[in-house]
């Protein structure tokens, strides 16, 4: 450790050799569209805001403007329009070696078109990219994804510091939303559901190490964590909506990144000197197998693990700017080894002998054509081809280090999706969306577990359809009406779900709101599970949907100019939630962490979520930000027997602190520091049944069904910490960056890496990463 410090020093200080005389200015580029019909705005008004000398400019016959001579640092962005919402850019990073490119599109405001509206664009902070999200929802940008501490620049690491969120664990990034599993959560990209975006993914949920997408991909994007509206289906905890960002249309520009979780780099700009398309590329490749060999392990002492990850996005508007094609893409590989003990001398329990082969690989390719409509109307249609791996596999080693099979685990899953959605503004009051996705997906499933009578072999193929439809009202500046409907069906065994939503905003004043929103949301089971074979017999082919209705109250209030207070109170009722038909057992689906069940399934389950989330958030302003949040819930399930039970994740507490403070210097430089807080009130499992003798080559004994979840592990406490440094020279800028996840060395449990252990006849849990410094080094070109 000693070692890897010293080199971090030297490090810092070669770099902070490089410092030269910077550049003082950059140019802000953008366009700006009507956001229901895509149209551009025609001399909308777009200024630096607090700028001296005033920084402005007004949009073109395309709606394009150029700020030029913008003075590098943070700076916000405002736009104005007769008849439309201001709108308010998150503060932005201006560096002396990238152009920024704005993409900004305004709402039409219910008031009279002549009167110019006076309501702040976000102003709130993070309020949703899809303005139909009224509730439950925020944006997140590149910026934050950067900025938190310890979020290694992945968006689902960052979510865990977002109120309704409960964190668990240092090396992966399971998404528990309000009490439920990470199997009720949707990733969507570009506008088509995805499989899950991860490295080292999760069998059958949405968790994994970290996501194959690159910050220097993303565009402004959307995590909900309830009652969204009737566009998104088939999830009934959460929903990530990621967009990737265009290409600089006008320069080349490039993105290097080197840290100790891998080497990143990007390219993007224009195809040809006077072509408006534009390419945006990135690749990263894992570090880890090489830090490994050096004998540092971040994830575990005797797990070894590498990836590596593709993305890019094209962009091909048309000539008449009528029609816009875009070619988008992600490709994902990872693999990760668990090591037995080496000196078969110091074998003392079954861990010591345990070893595990994880291998994970996912791709989609997709590309949509956007064409606009005359009667303020577009059309957006999307094709898209997708598919993932993954595979498992258990083993245990004799004295002479030869394996012994436990489990095996094969998992492919592939999708061709067609998507199409029609936005039409009626007028300056009501807005209609509707649209489709259909779905063919093939699948092959292997599994075969020592001593298990559920093994399975399945290859098939089948299809999902989902139409929707959301009407938006609003009768005055106050009033606002989401209503819409959602339907789902499911080919394998002919499932439907017909889920009404609703939702309602009231603009009590400029600075405080009152909102409600109510839905039934269904979810397909992780295909897997329907291909159960207990006995030689396939029992979970016909098993029904999960349903769950949400319901959601909110209350906002902005404290001066950049303090926000948020409070929702909710309550989740999930019904037809797939149990064990054995009376004797407690299992439930919604207790699956990852992968699929092993016996027979009835829909005679339920389930309930009841929380209150409150957070209190300051925006960047005068160099500093906040986000302090909290969470008191109860998630409860009953079993096929009637008898109520916690859940898994019902940790009853959990809250977060994410802050940071920049000083800015005369030479074009920064300084960064920044911590984040996490705390949970302790996953809960289910005790050992006293008394029992296992195999020792099995790691399924009997438990406690009748007291499920009642035992709950400590709770879980992770501070974190970051430094970071920004230098503008006068072509190219550099941040240096070292991140602390878990700075005071916290020894967490990890429960959900707890196996039990045959010779010891009891559960043994592992001690999660500990302190573990990440520095990176990016610069742009």
């Amino acid at each position: 450790m000693k070692r890897l410090f010293t080199l971090l020093v030297a490090i810092v200080i070669t770099a902070a050799a490089l410092l030269a005389q910077s550049s003082t200015t950059q140019t802000i580029s953008g366009q700006v569209l009507d956001k229901d019909s895509q149209e551009p705005l025609i001399g909308a008004s777009v200024r630096v805001e607090n700028a001296e000398p005033a920084i402005g400019a007004v949009t073109d016959l395309e709606g394009k403007f150029s700020l030029k001579n913008v003075p590098l640092g943070r700076w916000q962005v405002q736009c104005s329009y007769v008849g439309y919402e201001p709108w308010l850019s998150d503060p932005l990073i201006i560096n002396s070696a990238r152009e920024t490119f704005l993409n900004i599109v305004l709402s039409e405001g219910a008031a009279n078109q002549m009167q110019e509206v006076v309501v702040t664009a976000r102003k709130r902070g993070n309020e949703p990219i899809n303005d139909l999200s009224m509730l439950s929802t925020r944006s997140f940008s590149v910026d934050e994804t950067q900025r938190y501490a310890a979020s290694a620049n992945d968006p689902s690491r960052m979510a865990m510091g977002f109120p309704g969120v409960q964190p668990s664990r240092d090396s992966r990034s399971d998404i528990v939303v309000r009490g439920n599993s990470g199997i009720g959560l949707l990733w969507r990209l570009e506008g088509i559901d995805i499989p899950n975006p991860n490295h080292f993914a999760r069998r059958g949920s949405s968790g994994g190490g970290i996501t194959i997408f690159s910050v220097s991909m993303l565009a402004n994007s959307d995590f909900s964590t309830g009652a969204f509206p009737a566009e998104y289906g088939n999830a009934y905890s959460g929903a990530f909506d990621v967009h990737f960002r265009k290409g600089n249309p006008d320069k080349r520009e490039y993105t290097f990144r080197a840290g100790m979780l891998g080497l990143d780099f990007s390219t993007e700009g224009p195809f040809g000197k006077k072509s408006e398309s534009s390419y945006l590329v990135n690749y990263r490749y894992s570090t880890l197998g090489i830090l490994n060999k050096l004998g540092l392990h971040l994830v575990g002492e005797r797990i070894d693990n590498t990836f590596q990850d593709l993305s890019f996005n094209l962009n091909f508007p048309s000539k008449n700017k009528k029609h816009v094609f875009t070619f988008w893409g992600i490709g994902g590989l990872s693999q990760e080894t668990e090591n037995a003990v080496e000196n078969t001398s110091d074998w003392k329990s079954f861990t010591d002998y345990y070893t595990r082969d994880f291998d994970t690989n996912m791709g989609a390719l997709g590309g949509t054509h956007t064409a606009l409509l005359k009667g303020d109307a577009f059309i957006k249609t999307s094709v898209a081809a997708m598919g993932q791996t993954i595979d498992w596999r258990n083993d245990t080693l004799n004295m002479q280090r030869i394996p012994y099979n436990v489990n095996i685990e094969q998992y492919r899953e592939g999708r061709y999706v067609v998507a199409s959605l029609l936005n039409k503004k009626f007028n300056r009051r009501v807005s209609l969306k509707t649209g489709f996705f259909v779905n063919l997906m093939p699948y092959y499933f292997y599994r075969n577990t020592l001593g298990d009578s559920t093994g399975l072999e399945f290859e098939g193929i089948t299809a999902q359809i989902q139409p929707y439809a959301n009407l938006r009202f609003r009768p005055s500046e106050k009033w606002t009406f989401n209503a819409g409907l959602h339907f789902l069906y499911f080919d394998l065994n002919e499932s439907t779900s017909i889920e009404p939503r609703l939702a309602a905003k009231y603009q009590i004043s400029e600075k405080q709101s009152l909102s409600l929103a109510w839905g039934i949301h269904g979810r397909v089971l992780p295909l897997g599970n329907y291909f159960t074979r207990v006995n030689g017999r396939l029992v979970n082919h016909n098993v029904d949907l999960i349903r769950a209705q949400h319901t959601v109250l909110g209350w906002d209030f902005l404290a001066g100019k950049s303090m926000r207070l948020h409070a929702e109170v909710y309550f989740q009722k999930m019904k037809d939630v797939p149990v064990a038909k054995n009376p004797a057992s407690s299992w439930s689906i919604l207790n699956t962490i990852s992968g699929f069940a092993t016996q027979e399934m009835v829909n005679e389950g339920e389930g309930e979520n009841l929380g209150l989330d409150l957070s209190v958030e300051k925006s960047f302003a005068g160099g500093t930000f906040f986000l302090l949040s909290g969470s008191v819930s109860q998630s409860r399930y009953t079993d096929v027997a009637g008898r109520e039970h916690p859940t898994a994740f019902d940790s009853g507490l959990s809250g977060s602190l994410m802050a940071g403070k920049e000083w800015s210097f005369k030479n074009a430089s920064v300084l960064q520091l920044g911590l984040k807080l996490l705390y949970n009130g302790g996953q809960r499992l289910t005790p050992l049944l006293p008394g029992q003798t296992v195999s020792r080559f099995s790691q399924e004994p009997l438990l406690d069904e009748a007291n499920a979840f009642s035992e709950q592990v400590e709770a879980y406490f992770r501070p974190d910490m970051r430094i970071a440094f920004r230098k503008n020279n006068p072509k190219t800028a550099w941040t240096l960056a070292l991140d602390i996840q878990n700075v005071l060395g916290q020894k967490n449990i990890d429960p959900l890496s707890r196996e039990y252990d045959p010779d010891m006849n009891k559960w043994v849990y592992r001690e999660q990463s500990g302190l573990t410094p990440v520095l990176s080094f990016q610069i742009d070109l």
